[in-house]
């Protein structure tokens, strides 16, 4: 399967986290030839952890075996929140999924800034700078809808003036 390759942010749709755009190429040197691959073992640690669900028998029973194989090493890091730690994940798709350790990183923070961007998670350990807090309320440097996912997996968008970002 090749990468599916965006111009710019603009063609991205709000729930295509598959596609990688160039810049992102260029910003987290991320290799094209890689990114499916890099997307596919990405969802699978993230259902393992439990931040994403499993959509059928099959990934639950991956999500099964990887969590039976993985628990040492998630008791080893027992301070850390597994779905927001980079090196974590990068460790799974390094040992499990025979991914390159840098890569695999980057593809977790590049995840990261993407829902970052479309308002579904702050990242961690991230502080705003004072010049972009003092334009939170305007309205052109602020996204007005985001994509809320459910508990249950389903999604709805929801207006950014109600929910605090």
């Amino acid at each position: 399967m090749d990468a599916n390759i965006l111009e710019s942010e603009g063609q991205r749709n709000p729930l295509d986290f598959e596609s990688v755009s160039r810049a992102e190429l260029e910003v987290f040197g991320l290799i094209p030839e890689l990114c499916p691959a890099l997307n596919e073992a990405h969802c699978r640690y993230m259902r393992m952890v439990g931040y994403y669900s499993c959509t059928d028998e099959a990934e639950d029973r991956q999500k099964k075996l990887d969590g039976e194989e993985f628990a040492p090493t998630l008791k080893e890091w027992a301070l850390v929140e597994p779905p927001h730690n980079p090196n974590l994940c990068a460790l799974f798709l390094n040992k499990y999924c025979g991914l390159p350790f840098d890569q695999a990183h980057a593809w977790h923070r590049r995840v990261e800034a993407q829902e970052w961007r479309q308002g579904l998670k702050r990242v961690h350990g991230v502080t705003m700078s004072e010049q972009y807090q003092a334009r939170m309320d305007d309205k052109t440097n602020k996204m007005t809808t985001a994509t809320l996912i459910k508990a249950d997996g389903t999604t709805s968008m929801i207006n950014a003036d109600d929910v605090p970002f």
